[in-house]
């Protein structure tokens, strides 16, 4: 039986403003407590440098926008994403994939389900340039989207790529639990299905369901007080061939379902920090 979301996160909220000094989590090591917050937090030590590719007005863009998403969803329609993984620099490993590459082919499957495209060109989401990511300690730039800006705690999708480089080092799907309501949460679990089902094509669709479930339920079990920057381990790391997906919920941030390169080099690090790997 699932626990209820809102009054899980205000419950251990209580007990964090309460008083409480220190919490045993699965993660070893000592942490430090955080004020509450509904923005997403940078890599850890890392400062936006600028906007880069600002988002337009929509009355400005919204016809140039429809013919950027029909074009990109026809030049995907029919076309897998390649699903490798390259080492982009020392220690830092990328999917083989761009992130207008992942956007097609995510709109492709979106649009045969539900008649529509969901993810505008990288060109209109939000950008920002970072000094370091979470899974290495390379500059990189972050990439943001919401489909409905107007509704501040909308479930946004998040992107990071290498400084120079197109392809894809993660991809984050984001929920601000804070704001809590079940069309905000149906909203993010459609992030989820579509994006596993983009990066994940041969599983079942009530595999995804299954799997996106799973993990989501696991990040509300294990809270933590640890902002999600480099040093932070997840409670499990899910592994398909090259794609790792795992769960994070840092009290004060937003729930997120994380999704980067199964590089051994990777996947061998968060074991030995204490995550546990699944394969699956």
């Amino acid at each position: 039986m699932k626990i209820h979301r809102k009054g899980l996160v205000i419950a251990a909220a209580v007990l964090f403003l309460g008083g409480l000094c220190a919490v045993r989590f699965t993660f070893a090591g000592k942490y430090i407590m955080i004020p509450y917050r509904t923005v997403e937090s940078a890599p850890d030590g890392a400062k936006p440098s600028r906007m880069h590719k600002p988002v337009k007005a929509v009355a400005e863009s919204t016809g140039l926008l429809d013919d950027k998403i029909k074009e990109i969803v026809k030049e995907a329609a029919d076309k897998e994403l390649e699903m490798g993984i390259v080492e982009n620099q020392a220690g830092e490993f990328v999917f083989t994939f761009s992130i207008d590459d992942f956007i097609g082919r995510y709109n492709s499957i979106y649009q045969a389900g539900k008649g529509e495209a969901y993810l505008a060109p990288s060109s209109e989401w939000r950008a920002y340039n970072y000094d370091r990511a979470i899974h290495s300690g390379y500059g990189c730039s972050y990439y943001n989207y919401s489909k409905d800006e107007s509704i501040l705690p909308f479930p946004t999708i998040s992107v990071y790529t290498p400084s120079g480089s197109d392809n894809v080092h993660e991809i984050t799907l984001n929920f601000d639990d804070h704001s809590y309501t079940e069309p905000l949460f149906k909203a993010y679990e459609d992030m989820c299905f579509y994006t596993l089902k983009t990066l994940l094509p041969d599983l079942a669709d009530e595999e995804i369901v299954t799997l996106y479930t799973t993990l989501n339920d696991l990040a509300y079990e294990h809270l933590t007080l640890v902002d999600y920057t480099p040093e932070s381990v997840p409670y499990a790391v899910y592994c398909r061939e090259n794609v790792a997906v795992y769960p994070y919920f840092a009290i004060g941030e937003s729930l997120r379902l994380c999704i980067i390169p199964a590089a051994q080099q990777y996947i061998e690090e968060m074991e030995s920090r204490g995550a546990e790997i699944v394969p699956y």
